[in-house]
């Protein structure tokens, strides 16, 4: 017969159950953390304190004992080190403040033989200096803790601003409605669709080249696909696109060159055949008063202050696309307000917030990825039967849906400083 232990574990809250379950299966936790995860929750499930101590990895029951303790008393705070607990920092605050100097600085090119830090070159830089036996392992984890980590670095472009080479020389040019066509975007996208307004996104991809492709496919080990090391260039190629999100749909077309002349009347082709069916709407049941549409698909929404929307027909697309000089002409600009299409043009710098290039980095992916073609029709001819293959089985994008969500929950536990995060940065919302 068992002898009673002497301090029992307490019942559990649901949220320190999930978060024990989760200490218990995470990776990337310490291990003696872990350890301590999966003996209270050895002893939650009816195991006396020795079998405890077996399955954890603790040398004896009394370690678990104590545990049990600190966690009544406690929380989830007992599972972590204590202040005052654990071996002592080697390295005082000058010289934790020494190494991010260090790291701050410009590596030497020619003494360091590199323009950027690695995790062993700063050590062999710290060593030459006042830290003559600082090890990887502690630079490591004295950046962590001030906020550093390892990565490739990310193009980052600032929305309304644009380098742009002048007669006098390079400036920096400004777009003043910047925050506007922002706000005006990304509010089509979230409420065009359900008042009944179609959005779609117009671009203009390429071009690309006929010429070997990188990609990646599969292949019998150490027989990888051969790609030819000189080749003949085959001219280039464009793909005009039309993209709707709700339902994924693309409208597209592999061309050679991209001018006015070609992009025009395209457009108005493809604008016209979607409107056929709204327009055959519209006279069975008549026209709808502007008054009485929602709020996303009336004219004075998306117009700008100074214009006017008296005379225009009731409002049916709204057309997301880059805010090119020739999207502005005279021949186009008209006909797209004569016949209910409101154009919502991307700021400078901009170009992220038009979904048709998202779609087309997939396409262009799946029809060149790994392949040679040898002449620019070959590759409209792939561009084009790759899109006939997507609409079969298009895919909805959605604006800041789920995985959006997803990012900004694992930007708050990263943070953990939120009222909504505790130690470690596990959520205790309910």
């Amino acid at each position: 017969m068992p002898h009673p232990q002497k301090h029992p574990l307490r019942s559990l809250t649901d949220q320190e159950e999930r978060a024990l379950f989760q200490i218990a299966k995470a990776s990337s936790e310490r291990v003696d953390t872990v350890r301590r995860a999966k003996a209270v929750l050895a002893v939650r499930a009816g195991e006396p304190f020795t079998v405890a101590a077996e399955l954890s990895g603790f040398t004896s029951a009394d370690s678990v004992s104590q545990l049990i303790q600190r966690f009544n008393e406690q929380g989830l705070s007992a599972l972590f080190i204590a202040d005052g607990r654990g071996r002592k920092a080697t390295y005082t605050s000058p010289q934790r403040q020494c190494i991010l100097e260090e790291l701050q600085s410009v590596p030497d090119r020619e003494q360091d033989q590199s323009a950027t830090w690695s995790l062993k070159l700063l050590q062999r830089a710290l060593r030459r200096g006042s830290l003559p036996h600082i090890g990887a392992s502690t630079i490591r984890r004295v950046l962590h803790e001030a906020g550093y980590c390892f990565g490739r670095s990310r193009t980052w472009c600032q929305t309304g601003t644009a380098v742009r080479v002048r007669k006098a020389g390079v400036v920096t040019v400004h777009d003043a409605q910047a925050q506007e066509k922002q706000r005006l975007i990304e509010l089509a996208y979230r409420m065009a669709e359900a008042a009944g307004v179609e959005l779609w996104c117009q671009d203009e991809a390429g071009p690309y080249q006929a010429i070997p492709q990188p990609g990646e496919d599969w292949h019998r080990q150490g027989y990888p696909r051969r790609l030819p090391h000189e080749y003949a260039r085959g001219g280039t190629a464009k793909l005009l696109t039309l993209f709707r999100p709700a339902t994924g749909q693309v409208r597209a077309t592999g061309v050679l060159s991209a001018p006015n002349a070609v992009l025009h009347p395209w457009l108005k082709e493809e604008l016209t055949q979607i409107l056929q069916p709204l327009l055959q709407q519209e006279s069975e049941m008549g026209r709808p008063v502007e008054s009485e549409r929602p709020e996303g698909a009336r004219w004075r929404t998306w117009l700008w202050s100074h214009e006017n929307d008296e005379g225009l027909p009731p409002l049916r697309i709204l057309l997301v696309w880059d805010n090119l000089a020739g999207h502005l002409s005279h021949d186009l600009f008209p006909w797209l307000f004569q016949h209910g299409i409101m154009p919502l043009y991307t700021p400078l710098g901009g170009s992220w917030l038009n979904m048709a290039e998202s779609v087309q980095r997939i396409i262009v992916r799946r029809a060149l990825a790994g392949q040679h073609p040898q002449n620019a029709q070959e590759v409209i001819d792939w561009l084009e039967q790759t899109v006939k293959g997507w609409n079969k089985k298009p895919t909805p994008f959605v604006w800041g849906g789920k995985r959006h969500a997803r990012r900004e929950r694992a930007r708050l536990r990263r943070l953990g400083g939120s009222g909504a995060a505790v130690m470690k940065g596990y959520s205790i919302a309910a």
